[in-house]
């Protein structure tokens, strides 16, 4: 109706067996090569959609919040560091707190160590670079399962990962006496109680941004986990390569900055997913032993003990996993088919803006990877088609216009022209 001309022959659905072949062809070769891996982790979790989410599904909003200045007294009794905090509820699973190696006030206090408030536990008081001296108090807070940056610094110094919050954003046991709270009403009583004991020094109007689910606006917690991943860095150097070489170009040129800085600080994907819907990933565990295996196929018995008592995992692929082999797996890859001879490269990927890095780039990563050479010629990224509101349609959203009906309003010109102006 509006020029565009396609094969409906070859349409192809995602969990098409063709494709679940490739699918699972690229997670076992991946996994031998060491680029797959399961391991616990600090991800990205939604407790209402119960799953795991990786940082590009993640969308940070600017939020008018408040900064919590919160007293850690020295435990020899000679005075007090005070961090700042915007989630006092996570305190409760401080294993430390951080200080900048250079910072003058804590010179002489190597070795001390601080009463964690409201808990009566003692941590260490450690030196550690990532403080930033400028920010609130230079003093910092560290929860090492409830925090990614918290995380690094637990890794540096051996800390330990304190859990206090389960899967649905409720206190755990570990929170001992607020056990059992919503995170909300948990960090609502904290305040309460740091007050009423002498812990609170005060509190600041501060804005920043919230990561909320891409899906749902739940505001997002990090926490550790066992999760797959890609080792992601080996890839993506190959894709930046590929641009800064112009074997594939970004259209409009504007783009170019943003593709560099997300690639050059990526960090390692986190392919599995909590629900119900996608590729199961091919991997089995031994019941007897504990052996891990990945394999194409379900395998029958375990190959390090003889046990037949193997269970599948249960999580599926993250969407965009499968996704990013579209540019091959479409044109029957892992076979050599004579459509994969022609039409791999592509020469031209045109599609919106936001899925830079959700789908583009990762088709550069699998594509370069797999077929050594990249997916397409030019990329050329426009705007989104946005609702009154300003609001980008989608029909997950459900704010969606029917393109025919307005073709059978206005005409097939004044669609294109409108999309093309606007």
């Amino acid at each position: 109706r509006i020029g565009a001309s396609c094969d409906w022959e070859r349409e192809r659905f995602t969990m098409d067996e063709g494709l679940s072949v490739a699918v699972r062809e690229v997670f076992v070769r991946l996994y031998h090569e060491g680029l797959i891996y399961k391991g616990d982790y600090i991800v990205n979790w939604c407790p209402r959609c119960q799953t795991a989410l990786a940082d590009d599904e993640v969308e940070h909003d600017p939020t008018q919040g408040k900064l919590y200045h919160i007293r850690y007294p020295f435990a020899d009794g000679s005075g007090q560091v005070v961090v700042a905090t915007t989630r006092p509820e996570t305190m409760l699973g401080d294993t430390a707190v951080a200080v900048h190696p250079d910072d003058e006030r804590y010179a002489d206090r190597q070795g001390a160590e601080v009463i964690l408030p409201l808990t009566g536990r003692t941590i260490p008081l450690i030196f550690d670079h990532h403080v930033q001296r400028e920010f609130g108090t230079g003093a910092l807070k560290v929860t090492p399962a409830h925090d990614r940056d918290d995380y690094e610094i637990g890794l540096r110094h051996d800390l330990p990962r304190l859990k206090v919050m389960d899967e649905h954003g409720v206190m755990n046991e570990a929170a001992g006496a607020y056990a059992g709270l919503d995170r909300t009403e948990c960090r609502t009583r904290i305040v309460a109680d740091l007050e009423a004991q002498g812990f609170l020094e005060k509190i600041e109007d501060y804005q920043h941004a919230v990561g909320r689910c891409y899906r749902c606006a739940t505001v997002v917690e990090p926490t550790t986990s066992k999760q797959w991943f890609v080792s992601v860095r080996p890839l993506a150097d190959k894709a930046v390569t590929a641009v800064r070489e112009g074997r594939t170009k970004i259209h409009p040129p504007t783009w170019y900055n943003t593709f560099y800085a997300w690639m050059d600080n990526i960090r390692d994907w986190c392919i599995s997913r909590q629900i119900w819907w996608g590729h199961r990933i091919p991997a089995w565990t031994c019941s007897a032993c504990g052996h891990l295996i990945v394999a194409m196929d379900a395998p029958g018995t375990c190959e390090k003990c003889g046990s037949q008592e193997l269970v599948q995992e249960k999580d599926v692929l993250d969407t965009w996993f499968s996704s990013a082999l579209w540019p091959f797996s479409t044109l029957g890859w892992p076979e050599k088919t004579p459509e994969l001879a022609m039409f791999y490269p592509t020469s031209v990927l045109i599609t919106s803006f936001d899925i830079l890095f959700f789908w583009v780039a990762r088709m550069m990563m699998m594509g370069l990877h797999f077929m050594g050479e990249v997916p397409f010629r030019d990329v050329y990224l426009h705007a989104l088609v946005r609702d009154k509101h300003g609001k980008k349609m989608s029909k997950s959203t459900g704010n969606v216009i029917d393109p025919i009906d307005m073709i059978e309003r206005y005409g097939t010109d004044a669609f294109r022209f409108t999309l093309t102006a606007f």
